[in-house]
């Protein structure tokens, strides 16, 4: 009885596994990217990667990704200057699937910071009442959960809308604080184009 029970065991796992499909490929779209707090309007950039997806059933995929993405902020503080921040990101993406090719998404993301600019930084700057503000930093590190839907067609296509919402406070300003967070927030839209492996 034990070793049919084994023997079953070893059975469906040889099934569960080659129904699993596995694809690989690149991914690229726009940021449309704020942060919460700085009075600033939306800055338009890109992200581009890697995505990794492993297919479990007809229902769920779980997708690991890799990438860079460029967020920020205009315009902020009602100034002429942007504020933009580069990261590279590391997401697991679950994504459950409700019609054919249609899915839902969702997620966390690591991001961790490898560029920023902002010009005026060295002088300070003020808030829209001339309060003087400090000198600002950026983080090196910001935790994010993503969320949104897409559409996988039969050839590996894959059209995405995300919302990413940032959940620690990416900016600090040496000398104020108004006890407020600044989070990031984007919005996603690319494509993904995968080749099967398996």
């Amino acid at each position: 009885m034990r070793k049919i029970f084994i023997l079953s065991l070893l059975m469906f796992s040889v099934i569960s596994q080659a129904q699993v499909e596995l694809w690989l490929g690149p991914k690229a779209g726009i940021n449309i990217a704020n942060v919460s707090d700085m009075d600033g309007k939306s800055y338009v950039g890109a992200y581009g990667g890697a995505a990794f997806a492993v297919k479990f059933s007809h229902f769920y995929a779980l997708q690991p990704e890799i990438g860079v993405s460029m967020q920020g902020a205009s315009e902020v503080y009602n100034t002429r200057e942007d504020l933009k921040m580069t990261y590279f990101t590391i997401g697991v993406i679950n994504k459950f699937y409700f019609a054919e090719g249609f899915h839902f998404l969702i997620g966390p993301e690591f991001n961790f910071e490898i560029d920023d600019s902002y010009s005026e930084s060295d002088q300070g700057i003020y808030d829209d009442e001339g309060n003087y503000l400090g000198y600002l930093y950026t983080q090196p590190f910001d935790f994010a959960v993503v969320g949104g839907l897409g559409y996988d067609l039969p050839f590996g296509l894959s059209f995405e809308a995300r919302y990413k919402q940032g959940l620690q406070d990416v900016i600090d300003f040496f000398n104020w604080d108004n006890g407020k967070s600044r989070l990031n927030q984007v919005i996603q839209l690319g494509v993904v184009y995968k080749f099967r492996l398996k």
